[in-house]
């Protein structure tokens, strides 16, 4: 996942002490509106994103939901995430398509509290499971263990290396976003 650098920040004392100017933790997350994404990690990495009825825009992201063009049910995700482009479909059951040139697969099931995407993210196994306590699996190249504290998710992720702590907000629930379909996004967002 290419992620964009922000200035030095110290989160659960990790890193050195921010510089002058620079944003802190929480004023980031109190800024953040409703329907915004952010990923941002000890290191400094920030990813963010704001979802909106038919799409996804952010530094890195640009994504649309539209009507499949074949007229089945379901949706499509078009658009481009992290460099790759994205071609992807989703209906109940689950998502499918291509995000450069490696496919994407998931099964969507819901469950008493939340939901649970299993299969591929960009060619990667992926498996996890999102509620209102917890953000926990894989996703992609990256795995999760996150509890949730108040409106942010809070833990730890690996991305190939070695752990370490991660803070996410995620966005409200969307009426015109299909489980399966806030499911995959989610996926390319925090797993690629």
């Amino acid at each position: 996942m290419r992620l964009l650098p922000v200035l030095s920040l110290a989160l659960a004392g990790c890193g050195p002490a921010p510089e002058a100017g620079a944003p802190a933790h929480d004023d980031i997350f109190s800024a953040a509106g409703p329907s915004e994404l952010i990923v941002l990690t000890a290191r400094g990495e920030l990813v963010s994103a704001d979802f909106e009825p038919e799409r996804v825009l952010g530094p890195d992201v640009s994504l649309s939901l539209h009507d499949r063009d074949d007229g089945r049910a379901g949706r499509a995700i078009r658009g481009i995430a992290f460099g790759r482009t994205v071609s992807v479909t989703a209906d109940d059951q689950g998502a499918t398509g291509v995000v450069g040139a490696a496919p994407l697969a998931l099964s969507v099931t819901r469950a008493d509290t939340g939901l649970r995407a299993r299969g591929l993210v960009a060619g990667d196994l992926s498996d996890y499971r999102l509620d209102e306590r917890q953000l926990t699996g894989v996703i992609g190249r990256c795995s999760y263990e996150l509890t949730r504290v108040g409106r942010v998710y809070e833990g730890s992720r690996r991305c190939g290396d070695q752990p370490h702590r991660v803070t996410v907000l995620l966005p409200r629930a969307l009426p015109s976003w299909s489980d399966a379909a806030r499911a995959a996004t989610l996926a390319l967002l925090l797993g690629m």
